[in-house]
């Protein structure tokens, strides 16, 4: 399973409705790969510097939520493969 969401100007995580996310570089973004214990944190190249420092708050809180999990910081540009085939398929 997967959650994906957005990182809105106040810290706040907006879910995404659907069966697809698609990237955006102005934004963050935050997936929780269930299945993998993972919360990839994606920061688009032209997202502003204070969303950016929000979702990193965010992830941190998500921590205590998932201790377990793995917090995955990724730049555009800089995706891995596992997160690249990750967004190349529908949410469930």
């Amino acid at each position: 399973m997967v959650e994906a969401f957005e990182i809105d100007s106040q810290a706040r995580m907006v879910e995404f409705k659907g069966d697809t996310v698609t990237v955006d570089t102005n934004k963050v973004l935050v997936y929780i790969l269930h299945s993998t214990k993972t919360i990839y944190l994606w920061r688009g190249k032209n997202a502003a510097i204070f969303e950016k420092l929000l979702g990193t708050r965010v992830a941190a809180k998500l921590s205590h939520t998932y201790p377990s999990y793995r917090i995955r910081p990724i730049s555009e540009g800089n995706e891995p493969a596992a997160f690249l085939h990750l967004i190349g398929t529908p949410l469930k």
